[in-house]
């Protein structure tokens, strides 16, 4: 029998405001979008107008990959390290085009840049990355959307990404939700934090089905848990999106995720019961 739903969530929270903001800014450092935008950063001379404007595109269209999200944002800042762009739109097109990530709707993902890009090509990077509740709206109202949809927050997320990884410093508001995607709603069901009727969980597949239908639901309770900790949701994201990589890659079998961590250099009590609380009722017993 699983710990109650109140209970995971409190006890997360009391995890997550032990370790502290400043832990999990170091965390988000290892994770490998952030090391790629890092390796971008340098390779264009940290210009950070030019990186800001190309990940935030790159955000917009991440979804549906046919691969592993570190993959694509591998694949993403080495194809713009070896061809610096000289017309952002059509050279960022002439990267869609490319990428075998970005395979799957590729004609929508190219309609978007052509919808978006020209209002971002003078993004003033001085402007909104101090500032990153304007962002999130001007992004909102770059692709027409309420806000709260996965591709916008992301795009706010690597934004943040941006400014830390080119040598800058921001804090993250509290009220920019979580971006739902694929592997934060794996684990968010696995850890019981909103309710599945369902008497055979199956994670994995209930997660393409209810990512959008419940995202509110699952930012709601991310919010929560944000307001508990004191870490704002945006911030929670990387620590899930990790630690989530961590459990589904080993098939939520807890000794190859832990070795996981520790080959991420982290040797931690509590980051290990956070690991067990996120893994929640999908681990393998």
């Amino acid at each position: 029998m699983g710990i109650a739903k109140e209970n995971v969530k409190e006890r997360i929270a009391l995890i997550l405001r032990e370790l502290g903001i400043e832990w999990v800014r170091r965390f988000e450092e290892r994770d490998p979008q952030f090391l790629s935008i890092s390796r971008l950063c340098n390779g264009l001379n940290n210009d950070i107008g030019v990186t800001l404007r190309l990940t935030v595109l790159n955000a917009l269209i991440s979804y549906q990959l046919t691969g592993k999200g570190e993959d694509h944002w591998d694949y993403f800042a080495n194809y713009f390290i070896r061809n610096r762009p000289s017309d952002l739109c059509n050279d960022f097109i002439g990267y869609v085009m490319n990428s075998k990530y970005l395979a799957r709707y590729r004609s929508s993902r190219i309609r978007r840049i052509r919808n978006a890009c020209p209002r971002l090509t003078n993004l003033d990077a001085g402007k909104y990355l101090h500032d990153l509740t304007s962002l999130w709206r001007f992004l909102s109202s770059v692709v027409n959307a309420h806000g709260n949809e996965k591709t916008v927050v992301f795009a706010v997320k690597i934004a943040y990404y941006v400014d830390r990884a080119c040598g800058l410093d921001v804090n993250v508001p509290m009220d920019i939700p979580i971006p739902v995607d694929y592997r934060v709603t794996v684990i968010t069901i696995c850890s019981g934090l909103i309710p599945i009727a369902s008497n055979s969980l199956n994670a994995r597949q209930l997660a393409g089905e209810i990512m959008v239908r419940r995202r509110q639901e699952i930012q709601d309770v991310w919010n929560e848990v944000g307001r508990l900790s004191g870490i704002p949701p945006l911030n929670l994201d990387s620590v899930i999106w990790v630690l989530g990589g961590l459990l589904i890659n080993s098939s939520f079998e807890m000794n190859k995720a832990i070795n996981g961590l520790s080959g991420l250099g982290i040797r931690d009590k509590r980051v290990n019961e956070l690991l067990y609380l996120l893994g929640g009722r999908c681990i393998n017993r």
